[in-house]
């Protein structure tokens, strides 16, 4: 959803003449009112205008931290299949923010290498900001070899090239409005992120959930979403997300990906049924749940309609894999 050419050019036109009239526009770019109407509703709809009278939606900046990889991906049905593609937690919500025309940053590590070249290219096709990712000059970009959900063999870094980087930057993350961290990178926070008692920047996770325990560490996120296979056991997820939010959580959402979504808060827990034709995978796809709930409540949206924007979001992928 990222804008279009012609949406961009009469986004520039109502920042500098918030007054002008479709009319006036329609004139302007030679085509019709009609077509006005279309590109100002898209407009809306992507978070950039906010409601009428062109109240525009204050560019907020967002910072990713996780990794970016190489996946080359085995499918064993009647035959064989090996496909590739750009993966990792950072590098695909950045993407999806991206295309919702969000200022986004990333933190991960990639090699001085031609696939660590490549996926920057990538990044940067889509605007995202690379000035923040460490290329490692002694190790290549990690690549990934995987059968379902396992991972098969994997040559990549370790903790401390991960720890080095996020430490490095620690001043960009600290001072972004929104960032949002792979879970496995949390503790590697400096205590200026995960002491501070206002909400800036706003810390963002996520996490499946089996039934198991949870981890301590997510307590630490202003907003945090869980995902689960069912509510089978539903007060039993109920309990955990009020458990976070007296913890320390601000916003727990937890989701199936199929039938509902639960909002937890200090005020209690709402539920909301997961639009039609919206369902996704909420284990595989639940960062993406996240990129889109991120990009709704940051362009002012209420949580019910950003939770709408999030289940798209991951929607929209599952349909693309």
């Amino acid at each position: 959803m990222k804008l279009t050419s012609r949406e961009r050019e009469i986004v520039e036109a109502l920042q500098k003449e918030p007054l002008i009239s479709q009319d006036e526009l329609a004139l302007h770019f030679g085509i019709s009112r009609s077509s006005v109407a279309v590109h100002i509703s898209n407009l809306m709809k992507k978070g950039v205008i906010l409601g009428k009278g062109y109240v525009f939606n204050k560019r907020v900046s967002i910072v990713v931290i996780g990794q970016a990889y190489m996946e080359i991906r085995i499918q064993e049905a009647d035959h064989t299949m090996i496909d590739m593609q750009y993966a990792g937690f950072s590098l695909e919500v950045c993407n999806t923010l991206a295309d919702y025309g969000a200022i986004t940053q990333i933190i991960t590590v990639v090699g001085n290498d031609d696939l660590g070249n490549s996926i920057l290219k990538q990044l940067q096709a889509n605007d995202v900001d690379i000035t923040h990712i460490y290329r490692h000059s002694e190790k290549r970009t990690c690549k990934r070899i995987v059968s379902g959900r396992r991972i098969l063999f994997e040559e990549g870094f370790v903790h401390k090239d991960f720890q080095q980087a996020i430490a490095a930057r620690e001043w960009v993350a600290s001072n972004c409005d929104w960032l949002i961290v792979e879970p496995e990178f949390t503790e590697m926070l400096g205590n200026k992120i995960l002491n501070r008692t206002d909400r800036t920047p706003v810390l963002c996770g996520c996490w499946y959930t089996d039934g198991k325990a949870v981890p301590d560490f997510l307590k630490n996120y202003n907003l945090l979403v869980l995902g689960t296979a069912n509510f089978q056991d539903y007060d039993f997820y109920i309990n955990k997300g009020l458990e976070l939010v007296e913890t320390g959580t601000k916003n727990c959402i937890i989701t199936d990906g199929s039938h509902n979504m639960i909002w937890l808060n200090d005020e209690g827990s709402r539920d909301f049924p997961l639009p039609p034709n919206q369902n996704f995978n909420s284990c595989t796809d639940l960062h993406l749940f996240l990129a889109g709930l991120v990009h709704g409540l940051s362009a002012g949206y209420p949580m019910r309609q950003a939770l709408r924007i999030a289940s798209g979001a991951a929607h929209l992928n599952r349909e693309g894999a």
